[in-house]
This record gives C-alpha cells, sequence and structure tokens, in this order.
C-alpha cells in the first residue's frame, strides 16, 4: 500500500468509481426524464381534444357521465392515467378515481399555466392529486364558455416513480448493461493503469533501492536523528534517504576534519618526539667523533649508551605507528583461545618490577587465586597490559603506588590498572582513546597519544570494552573487561606453562 504506483492506481481506482457512479445516476436521472417527457409530447393532444368533444361542465355543473366515460376511455389507452376536472383556481371539481385515495383538494396552477403558454418546453410536471409529494408529467386543456374560463380538465399520465439506484438497477435493462459495461471498463482501465504506473515508476524505485543500499553501507554513528523515521511511497523515502545522505556527508565532513586536526596534531607530536631523540643521538656522535683521541674510554661508553637509549625511543615510537597502522586497516584477526588471566597479568607485573623499584613505585597485583580462564587473543591483550601500566608507571611520582587487580562475574572478567599518579581532567577524559591524542596538561602522557589508541582499537576487536576514570591530581583508573572461557575450557597449548604461577597480592616492585 505504500508503493507510489499502488497509490496512484488507488486514486485512478476512486475516481473512475466516482466517475462511473456519477454516469449512472446521470443516465437513469436523464432516461427517466426522457422517458416522461416522451410520454408528456404523445399524449399532450388528450385533453385538449377531449375538451372539445364532450361537455363536461355545462352551466357550472359537472357532467358526471361524460367525466366518467372519459376516464374509462383513457385508462383503456393508458392504464396510469388519471382524469380530474379542476377549477379555475385549482380545486378538484370531480375525479373518476375513488375519493379514499385523494391525498389534496388542490394542485397548484402555476405548472398548468406554463404547459398551456410553452408547448414546447418539456416535460413539465404537476401535483398528483393522489399524493402529497409526488409530481408527475400531465396533458391539461383550459375549459371556455363564452369566452370564460370555467375550469381546466388535468389528466395525470403517470410517468416514473422516484427509486432506489437499486431497484432502477433491477427493474432496468438498460441501467443494468450500462453499468456492466462499466464496470468492465473501470476493471480494463485499472488494470492498465497498474501496469503503466509500475513501468513508469520502477526508474524511482531503482533509484530508491540504490540508495537505500548505499544508506545500508553508512556506518550507525554516520546516521542522523532522521535515518530511522518511518518509511513510505518512493517519494518520501527518497525525501527520507536525502535527509539520511545530507546528515552523513555532514558527519563525515566534520570526521574529515576532526581526523585533519588529529593529522596535524599527530605530525607535531610525531615530529617532536622524533626531533628530541634524533638531535639528542646526533650530539653525543658528534661529540665521539670530535673528540675520539682526548675523550676518556668511560666518557665514550656514556656518550654511546646514550645514542643506544635514544635509538630505541625511536624504535619503539616506530613500532607504535605501524602497530596502530596496522590494527586500524582491519587485516588483523584475534586469535581467540583460552588462557589463565591471572598468569598473564601477574607475568606483565613481574617485566615491569624493576622499573617500578627504580622509580619508587609500589607496583601489586591483587588477583583472584583460581584459574579463571577468558577466551582472547593472548599477546594482543598483553600488548593492553604493558601499555597500560607504562602509562602508570610514567605518571605515578616516587611514593606512590600501582595495582593491578581482577575482578570476577558471572560472563566476564574485569581487569584494573590503579594508580596514585597525576590524574587527568575530565576535560579530557572523552578524547583520552582517540589516535593521536594527548591532554595538554599530561603532554608526555602516552607521548603521542598512540598506546591507548592502540589499547581501544584491541579491545574493539575483542567485542570488549575499556573505560577510564580519572580525575587532576587524584590518580586513574582503567577498567577493561574479557569474556569468560565456557565451564570446563582447559588453557591453549600456546599458553600453558608460559606464565607465573599467580597468587593473591604478591607485591612485584618496591
Amino acid at each position: 500500500m505504500r508503493a507510489l504506483h499502488v497509490r496512484l492506481t488507488i486514486a485512478s481506482a476512486a475516481l473512475l468509481a466516482g466517475l462511473a457512479i456519477g454516469l449512472l445516476l446521470l443516465l437513469s436521472r436523464t432516461s427517466d426524464r426522457y422517458s416522461d417527457e416522451v410520454l408528456q409530447r404523445l399524449n399532450s393532444g388528450i385533453a385538449p381534444y377531449v375538451v372539445k368533444e364532450l361537455p363536461l361542465l355545462a352551466g357550472g355543473k359537472v357532467n358526471e357521465a361524460a367525466l366518467h366515460e372519459l376516464a374509462h376511455r383513457t385508462m383503456t389507452v393508458n392504464p396510469s392515467a388519471e382524469v380530474y376536472l379542476l377549477d379555475p383556481f385549482g380545486r378538484v371539481l370531480s375525479t373518476a378515481i375513488p375519493r379514499n385515495r385523494i391525498r389534496r383538494v388542490s394542485v397548484r396552477l402555476e405548472p398548468i399555466e406554463a404547459f398551456l403558454q410553452f408547448p414546447d418546453s418539456r416535460p413539465l410536471y404537476g401535483d398528483d392529486p393522489t399524493s402529497l409529494g409526488a409530481r408527475r408529467v400531465f396533458s391539461v386543456a383550459a375549459i371556455q364558455s363564452g369566452g370564460r374560463l370555467q375550469g381546466y380538465l388535468y389528466v395525470v399520465l403517470g410517468g416514473q416513480p422516484a427509486q432506489s439506484i437499486d431497484a432502477r438497477l433491477r427493474g432496468s435493462y438498460t441501467l443494468r448493461t450500462a453499468a456492466a459495461a462499466l464496470v468492465l471498463v473501470l476493471a480494463g482501465t485499472l488494470l492498465i493503469a497498474g501496469v503503466l504506473f509500475t513501468a513508469l515508476t520502477r526508474r524511482l524505485r531503482d533509484l530508491d533501492h540504490r540508495m537505500q543500499a548505499w544508506a545500508m553501507t553508512l556506518p550507525a554513528t554516520a546516521l542522523g536523528p532522521t535515518a530511522r523515521t518511518a518509511p513510505g511511497d518512493e517519494i518520501s523515502a527518497l525525501a527520507g534517504r536525502f535527509r539520511t545522505m545530507s546528515e552523513a556527508i555532514e558527519h563525515q565532513i566534520r570526521d574529515l576534519k576532526a581526523t585533519d586536526e588529529l593529522r596535524r596534531e599527530l605530525i607535531a607530536n610525531v615530529s617532536h618526539d622524533l626531533r628530541t631523540p634524533l638531535a639528542c643521538l646526533r650530539g653525543y656522535i658528534e661529540t665521539a667523533l670530535m673528540k675520539d683521541v682526548t675523550l676518556a674510554e668511560g666518557d665514550l661508553r656514556a656518550h654511546l649508551s646514550v645514542a643506544l637509549r635514544q635509538t630505541d625511543q625511536l624504535g619503539r615510537l616506530i613500532d607504535a605507528l605501524f602497530e596502530l597502522a596496522k590494527l586500524e586497516s582491519g587485516t588483523v584477526t584475534p586469535k581467540l583461545e583460552p588462557f589463565v588471566v591471572a598468569e598473564l597479568l601477574q607475568d606483565v607485573a613481574l617485566r615491569f618490577r624493576i622499573r617500578a623499584q627504580e622509580g619508587g613505585v609500589d607496583l601489586h597485583t591483587l588477583l583472584d587465586i583460581e584459574s579463571v580462564l577468558a577466551v582472547a587473543d593472548i599477546e594482543l591483550i598483553e600488548r593492553v597490559m604493558g601499555n597500560l601500566l607504562e602509562n602508570a608507571l610514567r605518571h605515578t611520582p616516587a611514593g606512590g603506588h600501582v595495582r593491578m587487580e581482577m575482578s570476577v562475574a558471572p560472563a566476564l572478567i574485569r581487569v584494573r590498572v590503579i594508580d596514585t599518579g597525576s590524574g587527568i581532567d575530565s576535560q579530557h577524559l572523552s578524547r583520552i582513546f582517540d589516535r593521536f591524542y594527548s591532554a595538554p596538561d599530561h603532554s608526555d602522557r602516552d607521548r603521542a597519544g598512540l598506546g591507548l589508541a592502540i589499547v581501544k582499537r584491541i579491545m574493539d576487536l575483542h567485542g570488549q570494552s575499556v573505560r577510564i576514570f580519572s580525575r587532576a591530581g587524584t590518580g586513574t583508573t582503567v577498567e577493561f573487561s574479557l569474556k569468560r572461557a565456557a565451564t570446563g575450557a582447559a588453557p591453549a597449548e600456546s599458553s600453558t606453562g608460559k606464565y607465573h604461577v599467580p597468587c593473591r597480592d604478591r607485591v612485584t616492585g618496591s
């Protein structure tokens, strides 16, 4: 019912049905008037002829015998005819009709005068004395004596009584034939109209289907609030698709602007991160070359050690850039397998033990003692934990605490990294996982903003969430979730024995 060609066909059907009903009513009306006109013209000479041949009024008295003889002859020719003798004012003086059938004692004179004055104006309808409201065709003649009007001979010819359209169709072969023909014409016209409308709107439907297919390819975030409106016909649907398209284009333009802004920030941040170690590396190498004779062996070794650290930093930055590009390219598919979460977290914590001790940070774990299994890509989750722990240690001052903990729910395992560092202002939390974003007041946090972006992308690949809770000066908590393995599942061979045995509240640093 919503298709445009269906609506056009229904509208055409309604229009044609209205026209057909109008034509039937017009045909019925005109056929009745035509039959009345023919009847009145054929019998219009009856009354004048009788008045000339029979003395109906003599000396002001009604000749009853002549009137009844006239009525008998008239009804022999036309059984529906009724003869009345009227006075000059239209009152009924006499009639052969039984008195119990008479409903009115007078008739209006206007139709009678029009009949006598305008012989070509037919049909004319006069009052029927046997009915209070009915009007019939008639024949009338004036009765005069000595040049004076004595009355009228008024002959009601009968005609067609008022009937419903249903009764007329049942009683008229012509009307039934006309109605059947109109129905056939209507059905044929509707069939042809439906085919034509379907053909004419085909290109419109094809365009709507193409735009719908295009809209289905858009990401959900690109669709505005009008993209889910209830569909109508093709025109309404196209209007909705156009609104969706314009909203998607506007959204994409905003995304492009935001991406361009992030790209500029990336270039600035990466340029800074590359320039600093390169400048330092260049300076120490130049110093070693210029003072290769006078430079003491210990100083030379110190210069080379600094240069090596700077190359390591460059390597880590370049690796992070390549890793993020690979994750966002869509070519990485997580290799899901069951593993013991506590063992993995404990192993990652042990890797950062020395760094925590060097920074004077208390690093400890609070892990579930049961061998709870999760289903995920072990290497990617290890990368997530490494990034989060590295960020926490970098921004926790000496004397601070960093804690790794986990909690178990029926379907999920939640892992949290909690630090007592500088924290992040609330206005930056909504963008902290964006690519290349770094809070202005924490420019060294996560360097060019790649580590947390990598974390978010890895968790998206797993279909799990990662959240961050922080306030400036109160520390930061990062929480992500993992799907629990089915009951009875065993750790994959690739993870068996790979990690240390977990323990509850094991202190690994400070």
